[in-house]
């Protein structure tokens, strides 16, 4: 009896940590680094601190984000093209870099693709 009331209390413990975490709050989507460019303000200041506005492509939506290199370094310049998974919230954007750390940015604008496969044919 000992053993079948242990085995109880063991699965209702596991199904209950399950429950606490949901998974569309650790939903993680690929995306694609399609525009990068220096953020106006920082274009006067020092290169050391300058902030880039990036745009990425998550499903049929651009998010623009203010970002800094993540390294220190301007190599961020030259990310477009690469494809990462980010999670979206209402007004941020998270991905991890390759050692795994977290990077919130903050979202500046979004919107939808402009549909260009329409033709304007009469």
């Amino acid at each position: 009896m000992p053993k079948l009331l242990l085995g109880i209390l063991m699965f209702l413990s596991s199904v209950l940590a399950l429950a606490q975490s949901s998974p569309m709050s650790s939903l993680y989507e690929p995306a694609t680094i399609i525009d990068v460019k220096l953020h106006q303000s920082a274009a006067d200041s020092n290169p050391d601190n300058a902030l880039y506005e990036v745009s990425v492509k998550v499903k049929q939506t651009i998010y623009v984000v203010l970002t800094a290199p993540p390294d220190g370094s301007g190599t961020i310049r030259y990310a477009i093209g690469r494809q990462l998974l980010v999670h979206i919230d209402d007004n941020t954007i998270t991905w991890n870099d390759i050692l795994g750390r977290p990077h919130e940015v903050p979202v500046i604008s979004r919107g939808p693709i402009a549909d260009s496969s329409k033709s304007h044919a009469d």
